[in-house]
């Protein structure tokens, strides 16, 4: 197969070629609801270009990391029951789908634990629905507010394994649903397209983790995932996105959420690894009355690159935002959060708070930060900001001089540093979790 190699050019060549070969795959499937959606979104993937560093939305990052490398599709492997168990949380009760080099590997998941409110299917399966169809449609033509980009109809273009999630009408579902993605580095980088649709109807509610892991802590590779949450009135939905890929992974993760009246939509964003990470998180609140929590942690070290950008619309009257995203950096890595908060005109009575404070502990790390507060309405209470600083000296003295080694005390305040954005989290076998790879991560 071709391969994508140096060029923006030339991906796109590859992906024209890599496209013509599914359609030949279709055979008596060429009408069928999933093959004609995939078609419109590569014919929108093809009026594009990738972005570069011209582009205001993507100054501090450079995709040509990511095209510098050779990329085939991602290819079955098999796992198994214990390795996929190093990857899950312990104690938790969850339903776990798991997918294995970007492919829903239906053994080693286990759904039992679904009732009857709660619809899971395959993007395919659930398309040929009418009414899933429309709703799906819709949510696909949305894009954010965090800068169009080529990525997310190539998402939608070469996803095979996409998931729907529907919650019925005032149904309270508690057991989280853990979206399992683990990639297999092997000599041949490969390329998955994860996808996910969560539709929570009026007063349900509903927790989603979506993990990324790697079998090997070296090995190049590129997740382009998308995900998108449509939160009805008075719905109440908790988005957990933790990324822990390995040393020489790429991701891009584009998160789309619109919110209506009385809603709450809550994110636990945590990035530890990859080589290259993007994210771009953006909520669009349609009524009155709903809240919207962004909370993120990020650790960079080495060589890594983590860019973080967000953006909430608030469009109507009494809604309510609370953002605050943490990060530490040290060796020659490099951070990136540009938040933007818009409040529009008829958003009168908006509430809308934005913090992000970063550590940088060498002084060969970056971090660039961009809090954006654009209010078109006079009666808010809106703030914003952004530190940047390094551990206090005084602090690190005091803990010395109770005979807490120089490291030890340094680890301590680290983790005290990112604890508030943590401590947010609801499900505790989750945060402990977390808590424990920061503290590997750091040592």
């Amino acid at each position: 197969m071709s391969t994508i190699v140096q060029n923006n050019t030339t991906s796109k060549d590859w992906f024209s070629t890599l496209f013509k070969l599914y359609e030949q795959s279709l055979n008596g499937h060429a009408n069928h609801p999933i093959a004609n959606f995939r078609k419109a979104a590569f014919a929108e993937f093809e009026q594009l270009d990738f972005p570069t560093m011209r582009d205001e939305d993507w100054k501090y990052t450079s995709v040509k990391r990511i095209f510098q490398r050779s990329f085939q599709e991602g290819k079955a492997v098999d796992l198994t029951a214990e390795q996929v168990q190093a990857f899950q949380f312990k104690d938790l009760e969850a339903v776990t789908l798991v997918f294995v080099n970007g492919i829903w590997n239906k053994n080693l998941s286990d759904w039992s634990k679904l009732p009857e409110e709660v619809q899971l299917q395959s993007l395919e399966e659930a398309i040929e629905d009418k009414e899933n169809k429309g709703w799906i449609e819709t949510q696909a033509e949305q894009k954010g507010g965090t800068g169009q980009n080529t990525f997310l109809p190539l998402n939608h273009a070469f996803a095979n394994h996409g998931i729907f999630i529907k919650v019925a009408k005032n149904y309270a579902f508690s057991t989280p649903i853990h979206l399992l993605n683990i990639s297999v580095p092997s000599e041949e980088a490969h390329l998955t397209h994860p996808q996910l649709f969560v539709w929570a109807g009026v007063s349900s509610e509903v927790t989603i983790i979506e993990s990324y892991h790697s079998l090997n802590s070296e090995g190049a590779y590129f997740n382009n995932t998308a995900n998108y949450f449509d939160v009805e009135a008075n719905a109440n939905v908790h988005h957990y996105r933790l990324q822990y890929e390995n040393q020489d992974a790429f991701q891009i993760n584009n998160t789309i959420v619109r919110q209506h009246r009385d809603s709450t939509y809550s994110s636990y964003a945590v990035d530890l690894g990859g080589r290259m990470v993007r994210n771009n998180l953006s909520t669009e609140l349609l009524d009155s009355g709903t809240m919207t929590n962004y909370y993120g942690v990020y650790l960079g070290t080495g060589n890594q690159h983590i860019d973080n950008q967000t953006f909430i619309d608030h469009a109507m009257p009494h809604c309510n935002s609370n953002e605050l995203y943490k990060g530490i950096l040290t060796n020659k890595s490099r951070g990136v959060f540009n938040g933007k908060v818009m409040v529009r005109q008829d958003a009168q009575k908006t509430n809308a708070f934005q913090q992000n404070s970063s550590l940088v502990l060498s002084p060969t790390a970056v971090m660039d930060a961009k809090p954006q507060l654009e209010i078109y309405a006079d009666d808010v209470r809106c703030s914003h900001g952004a530190t940047i600083g390094q551990l206090d000296e005084s602090s690190i003295f005091y803990l010395r001089s109770r005979g807490i080694p120089e490291a030890q005390a340094k680890s301590l305040l680290q983790k005290a540093f990112v604890a508030e954005a943590i401590e947010a989290m609801k499900i505790g076998e989750v945060r402990a979790d977390v808590i424990s790879k920061i503290e590997n991560k750091l040592g």
